[in-house]
């Protein structure tokens, strides 16, 4: 049978080397779709790129971890600044919810105005929206609007009534990353996803040329490493051979 497969390269608009990677890889490789971080400094030059890429699926990246909200949020930003203490909080169980549900909306509405359009998706930058204090946040929010939502398979017992409101694809991979990257990893995540029965998967990239910002990464040549995997003919060509037909978030429906 035929299967969907969703190549979604995340961190759209985090610098200017990563938006040219991740355009290098829609125009001459395998990634269909993107997800862009509405408070990165990048983010106006990635949606100046858009508009002249209008077959680039383009969806929200969700940022709670990165640089300044766009409201205040007292309760979790830190000297005007988001990061990774987010999971103390949620192990404590002192998230403010409603600053997070705020914040979540004026990032969508940033979103509008900068692209013109709605995301075809959601997600999540360092995957914070499957927080189970924070997951029925997004996911009523995405249920509202109609949006697909990223979806981590194993989370899912604990919101199963919320969850089967939702559109995502059978499968999701984070598999293609690290110091390994190569077409068979690639390839290999294919066919796992294959031999579980997945009629669509959903594989996570982050295809960037090196720049200052990039530099700066803990996760850093291997994006240089993705860039040259995604966009190589002889992956697209074994992708076609396992009977996976590229597309994006909007063929969900």
């Amino acid at each position: 049978m035929e299967r969907l497969l969703i190549v979604n390269a995340d961190d759209f608009g985090l610098s200017k080397g990563q938006n040219y990677g991740i355009v290098e890889s829609f125009r001459h490789g395998v990634v269909t779709s993107t997800t862009a971080l509405v408070n990165a400094a990048a983010i106006e030059h990635a949606a100046q790129l858009s508009r002249e890429l209008p077959t680039l699926a383009v969806g929200m990246h969700f940022v709670l971890t990165l640089g300044q909200p766009l409201t205040p949020m007292p309760g979790l930003a830190r000297q005007g600044e988001l990061g990774k203490w987010i999971w103390q909080m949620a192990e404590a169980d002192t998230l403010p919810h409603a600053e997070i549900a705020e914040e979540l909306e004026s990032q969508y509405q940033r979103f509008v105005a900068l692209f013109g359009r709605e995301p075809t998706h959601l997600d999540s930058h360092h995957h914070v929206h499957m927080i189970p204090q924070i997951f029925p946040i997004v996911a009523q929010f995405a249920a509202a609007h109609g949006l697909p939502l990223r979806l981590d398979r194993p989370a899912l017992s604990l919101f199963s009534d919320l969850s089967a409101r939702l559109h995502s694809t059978a499968g999701f991979s984070s598999g293609f990353y690290g110091e390994s990257i190569s077409d068979a990893l690639f390839l290999q995540e294919l066919d796992a996803s294959a031999a579980r029965g997945e009629d669509s998967l959903e594989i996570m990239c982050h295809p960037s040329f090196v720049d200052n910002i990039i530099r700066q990464s803990s996760y850093c040549f291997p994006r240089l490493t993705e860039l040259e995997v995604l966009t190589s003919l002889s992956l697209k060509y074994a992708i076609a051979e396992r009977g996976y037909r590229l597309g994006n978030f909007r063929d969900l429906a």
